[in-house]
């Protein structure tokens, strides 16, 4: 049940990563526009476009450091799944291979009853067979 929930939350920060990588894209693209603007403008204006582009660079950053916590936490939270699954593999495995070994000795245990089993069968078949014979000729 945990597995599940982390890998919702998983799917969760790697859709965030992608929204922010979206939303990324889009003020770079407004910070270009931005730049090419107040490099043509005059006065008053280029002030406040320069205030704006400073603005959507700051924006830009702060997006850019979102990006990269949440990517650091996806890396965090996958390694310590693969070294919770590998960790609970070697736990595991000295059970599993006792478990195989002893299924393997019922097997072979099972196998010589059935011999001994089918040679009795045998055994019980040609002896009946034998009397019945004595008793058609006698």
């Amino acid at each position: 049940m945990a597995g599940g929930t982390r890998g919702g939350r998983i799917d969760q920060a790697r859709g965030k990563i992608k929204e922010l990588e979206g939303r990324l894209l889009k003020l770079e693209g407004q910070l270009k526009v931005l730049q090419g603007q107040t490099r043509q403008a005059r006065g008053t204006a280029r002030v406040r476009l320069a205030r704006l582009e400073k603005n959507a660079a700051s924006q830009v950053a702060r997006v850019e450091a979102a990006l990269r916590i949440s990517r650091d936490r996806v890396s965090e939270a996958l390694q310590t799944g693969r070294r919770r699954v590998e960790k609970l593999m070697r736990s595991v495995e000295p059970t599993l291979q006792r478990s195989l070994s002893q299924g393997r000795e019922i097997v072979r245990a099972s196998a010589a009853e059935a011999r001994v089993l089918s040679r009795g069968l045998r055994a019980g078949v040609t002896a009946g067979r034998e009397a019945f014979r004595r008793s058609r000729r006698g």
